[in-house]
């Protein structure tokens, strides 16, 4: 029984009631059905109804009418013909009365002509006896009625048709006039009467003829409207009878929809109705298994059910409680709390608070107690609903809390850090002691005083802000550096402060800890001016270091343009060679001090990265031909032409591992290698590697050799010479640049060889590229026509040389020796190209190329060459060594392909280009002056010294001497190089100004642009920099 009570209430909390069914939208869709079949049913009606009287009886009238038009001209036909067969009839006339009767026949026909054309032209009715043998009667009168319609296009034939019958009727009475005479006297006609009656009737005949066409074009049109007609209303009979399936089919598909909805709907409410049962069976689980206690009253407070586990906890049954009042629920606290309660829920009202109880054990308790109305139709309170639940341990942990929260505070006071809390106007609610002190106060309260007068921007002022967000917690983290000021406490402090958000109490509020780094921030200004003071001493030893080096070196220069002996010149090498290491060294330390400093810039513009492989194979070919090692590159073919990054730090990189490269190599091969690691958009990642067949590197060794002033051990450093620092400035660079660098040994190649294992060095870098600019670069689709055949036993050369001809469609053949080259181009007489190594054949007698041009005399040959060599009988080219990718391309296509675009290297200007032009020399160095005043002078240039920028001026604006170009010093007494360039552009002088210094740190050269100079040449100065960039402005 108390089961079905318990389901009961359920049922009638959580169902809808019968009327439900009634209220779903069912009911209008059967209603919308019907409508649509009642539609559909008038609709056909009334598009046949439509049908019939607009277009049906029109269209069958018409037709009708225009048939009775048809048989009318039936008639005049008939009569036509009559009218012929008389005039026919004339010339076999023998008697008067015969003659008469013929005349007669043919006005009657002409007559009832007219009469027909009459009624073709405006309408009318004709009667028409048929002849019949009956036995009642002769003949049958028959009635045909045409009305005159729209259709009227035979009026123009009608007309034509009438005047000939009139001409008709007159031949008619001509003939009968020339035949009455002769018949009254003759029994026939006479010879001379017939050629009389042949004419007239040739006369009728014609006249006929006319008619006759001219009735077949009324017979024609009648046939034609008929026809037209006929298919204008099969056409609309079609498309009538589209129309009304298209509205059935419509209509159908329609009311199959509505039905659909319906059922659709019906299977919904069924479905609802079945979730709410399942529903109901699981709320009255969930309620009886709840945690918390459930009881549910009537309107008036009258217990309807209680669950298992209110049972449990009050210690009582469902049937003690069921059909009670709600004075069971009491509170210790409280006595008067059953009469009030049950007061608030008569109003309708939801009550919600605690309540002590005792739970079974006797023991006193804190319970929650929630009661709300339950609205059932209509929006009328059906019952209410009463949840109790157990508060006790939760108040202990409130109050736990509470205590915590307190003892926080404490800590939170005493921390060695200040805290601020703030609300979103930034103003401060509470400080912390450790605030209060680094403000200047003794105590809180004298602290917590002043800060709640103060605005926060008097106090705060923000020196640095940095955000940054920790994705686990969710919260962004401010960072600030701000001037802490209290003026009347004397006290002007640097902070470092963090901002978390926090929310408190449904507010938010900022939590700011900060402490006092002022100490911290005056040892970095100390640092920071010890670093200043280092930057500068590096500087002006670099400057006094260059300054007596540029002496050195270009006396060097000239002094080996000079006829010496070979011990001389040996000298001489080795002095010049000292010269560029110390030079390297004194760079290395200065790139290695402004890296470790925090200064290096990385700059970003356009470069050609052949154009760069090429000057660095020309960099490094020198010392790679003293030891006699084959120096090589390759550039991935898909690697667009022009790339944006930083060429100069990316050709420091390179020089310094495969100067370590060469270095460290005695015998074998240095091999600079460029492939796409991966590309994306508009950014290319390049794989950069520089593989040798040297020393090695050993294991041990391998994590140290990025280290600064690190080489692999102390015998390489005492052997092979270095700093230690290449390695290191090229992983600070790489690293810079945005990539990664690392070492491999041995090298995979050599790992066979116990002494020269050889290495690689890799590193890749990032660089964009603007699609419109960077086309692929060698590119000739001629070139597919040539066949090469190269001549070297070299296995790294030949594998570089026939992907380079690969790449660029050119077929190929390889040979290791002179006689294999020979019987090749004596078997296959098609090869184009010939290249050789020189090392393969006898410089001094190179018979092989003679033989080859007199197997195949057209055949172009290229001889590289580690010697400088001007020309070789035999030979169309001769290329010096390392091979250069875009040198090669530009010499083949320039042998077999005038007209293609090359690369063509500037001219250099020859000494007779400066005839007569004058250089003013800037310097305060009485060395460097005699050195760069020879220098000019083996360019013939005449050169005018100044020892500083003021006598340089005084020389141009007082004196007025006129200069085509000024070479200027920066570091020099009384007026440096930049203020005299700065005067010299205020007082309107554009004569090109050339900055020569020793200043060659990152940022030097800007300084020289900005101060109107327009180009820069860092010393030590060699002769060919000096050329070439004179060059550029006279």
């Amino acid at each position: 029984m108390r089961r079905k009570t318990d389901k009961n209430i359920f049922r009638k909390l959580s169902l809808p009631s019968n009327k439900g069914l009634f209220n779903e939208p069912v009911i209008n869709k059967l209603y919308l059905l019907l409508g649509v079949f009642v539609c559909t049913i008038a609709a056909i009606l009334l598009i046949d109804n439509y049908f019939d009287r607009t277009h049906t009886i029109y269209y069958q009238e018409t037709i009708r009418n225009q048939e009775q038009k048809q048989r009318i001209e039936g008639l005049l036909k008939e009569n036509l013909l009559h009218i012929n067969l008389d005039f026919k009839s004339y010339s076999s006339v023998n008697h008067p009365q015969q003659l008469s009767n013929i005349q007669r026949d043919i006005r009657n026909r002409i007559t009832q002509s007219v009469n027909i054309l009459e009624k073709l032209d405006k309408g009318g009715e004709i009667t028409v006896y048929k002849a019949v043998n009956l036995e009642d009667q002769d003949s049958i009168k028959e009635v045909i009625k045409y009305r005159n319609d729209q259709y009227t296009g035979t009026i123009q034939e009608i007309r034509d048709i009438n005047s000939l019958l009139y001409e008709l009727q007159s031949l008619s009475a001509k003939i009968t006039g020339s035949l009455e005479g002769v018949l009254a006297t003759e029994n026939s006609l006479t010879p001379a009467t017939l050629e009389t009656v042949n004419f007239y009737q040739k006369q009728a005949e014609s006249i006929l003829t006319r008619i006759y066409e001219f009735e077949n074009q009324i017979s024609f049109k009648i046939s034609k409207t008929i026809s037209a007609l006929n298919k204008r209303h099969h056409i609309i009979f079609e498309k009538y009878t589209r129309l009304k399936y298209l509205n059935l089919v419509v209509f159908t598909l329609l009311a199959g929809f509505i039905t659909f909805l319906i059922i659709n709907q019906i299977r919904v409410v069924l479905i609802n109705r079945q979730k709410a049962e399942e529903t109901n069976k699981k709320l009255l689980k969930a309620v009886e298994q709840s945690p918390v206690s459930i009881l549910i009253t009537n309107t008036h407070g009258i217990i309807e059910y209680i669950n298992k586990t209110f049972e449990e906890r009050n210690n009582v049954l469902k049937q003690e409680l069921e059909g009670t009042s709600l004075h069971y629920l009491h509170s210790k606290n409280n006595e008067n709390f059953s009469t009030l309660l049950l007061e608030t829920i008569q109003e309708g009202k939801s009550w919600e608070g605690e309540i002590q109880s005792l739970n079974p054990n006797g023991d006193i308790i804190w319970e929650k107690v929630s009661i709300s109305p339950v609205f059932g139709e209509e929006n009328t309170i059906s019952n209410f609903i009463a949840i109790k639940e157990d508060v006790t341990e939760k108040r202990l942990l409130t109050q736990s809390l509470k205590e915590s929260i307190e003892a926080l505070k404490t800590i939170t006071e005493n921390l060695p850090v200040g805290i601020l809390i703030t609300d979103k106007e930034k103003k401060i609610q509470e400080i912390n002691l450790t605030a209060a002190t680094i403000m200047g106060f003794d105590n809180l309260s004298d602290a917590m005083e002043f800060v709640k007068k103060r605005k926060y921007q008097q106090l705060f002022q923000t020196l640095k802000k940095d955000q940054y967000t920790d994705e686990a917690a969710g919260v962004t983290i401010t960072t600030l550096e701000e001037r802490l000021t209290v003026e009347e406490n004397n006290i002007s402090r640097t902070i470092l402060k963090n901002i978390i958000p926090v929310k408190v109490n449904h507010s938010d509020i900022m939590l700011e800890a900060f402490m006092d780094i002022t100490a911290q921030k005056e040892i970095q200004r100390r640092e920071k001016e010890a670093n200043k003071a280092k930057s500068e001493f590096l500087a002006n030893m670099s400057h006094e270091i260059r300054t007596p080096m540029n002496g050195i070196i270009g006396a060097t220069e000239l002094l080996g343009q000079t006829r010496l002996n070979r011990d001389q010149q040996n000298i001489l090498t080795i002095i010049s060679r000292s010269c560029e290491n110390l030079l390297n060294i004194i760079n290395d330390i200065l790139d290695f001090s402004k890296i470790e400093a925090g200064k290096m810039k990385i700059e970003k513009y356009p470069f050609d990265l052949r154009s760069t492989v090429d000057y660095l194979l020309d960099q490094m070919s020198f010392r790679s031909h003293e030891k006699n090692l084959e120096l090589m590159a390759s550039v991935d073919e898909s690697i667009p032409s022009v790339l944006i990054g930083d060429e100069g730090r990316l050709i420091q990189v390179i020089i310094n591992l495969m100067g370590n490269a060469v270095k460290f190599t005695q015998e074998g091969e240095v091999i600079l290698k460029v492939d796409v690691e991966r590309q994306a958009r508009q950014e290319i990642i390049l794989h950069f590697a520089i593989e040798d067949s040297g020393i090695g590197i050993p294991p041990e060794k391998i994590e140290k050799i990025f280290e600064s002033f690190t080489q692999a051990d102390g015998s390489t450093t005492r052997k092979f010479g270095g700093t230690g620092l290449g390695t290191s400035i090229s992983k600070m660079l790489v690293e810079l640049m945005g990539g990664k660098i690392w070492v491999e040994s041995p090298n995979p190649n050599y790992a066979w060889s116990k002494e020269n294992p050889g290495s690689i060095f890799h590193f890749i870098l990032p660089f964009t590229y603007d699609k419109g600019k960077s086309n692929i670069a060698f590119k000739n689709p001629r070139m597919k026509d040539l066949r090469a055949l190269i001549v070297d036993n070299h296995r790294t050369n030949l594998l570089l040389l026939k992907k380079m001809f690969y790449n660029w469609g050119i077929a190929t053949e390889i040979v290791n020796d002179e006689k294999s080259a020979l019987d090749k181009i004596n078997d296959n007489r098609k090869f184009n190209i010939v290249i050789i190594n020189s090392h393969i054949i006898n410089l001094d007698n190179p018979s092989i190329i003679k033989t080859i041009k007199q197997y195949a005399p057209d055949i172009k040959a290229i001889l590289f060459s580690s010697r400088k060599i001007a020309s070789l009988e035999g030979f169309d080219v001769i290329l010096e060594k390392p091979i250069k990718q875009t040198i090669l391309y530009n010499t083949i296509n320039q042998l077999f392909f005038a007209d293609s675009k090359t690369q063509k290297s500037k001219p250099i200007n020859s000494s007779s280009s400066y005839q007569n032009k004058k250089i003013l020399l800037v310097e305060d160095n009485p060395i460097n002056q005699k050195i760069t005043e020879k220098m000019l002078a083996r360019l013939g240039l005449t050169a005018i010294i100044s020892s500083n920028g003021e006598e340089a001026i005084n020389l141009i604006l007082e004196k007025k001497e006129n200069f085509d170009l000024i070479l200027m010093d920066i570091q020099m007494p009384v007026l440096n190089g930049l203020d005299a360039t700065k005067a010299l552009r205020k007082s309107g002088i554009s004569t090109p100004i050339i900055a020569m210094t020793a200043n060659v740190l990152k940022g030097d050269k800007e300084k020289c642009l900005d101060a109107g100079m327009n180009d820069y040449i860092g010393k030590p100065v060699k002769l060919n920099d000096l050329q070439h960039t004179i060059q550029k402005w006279i």
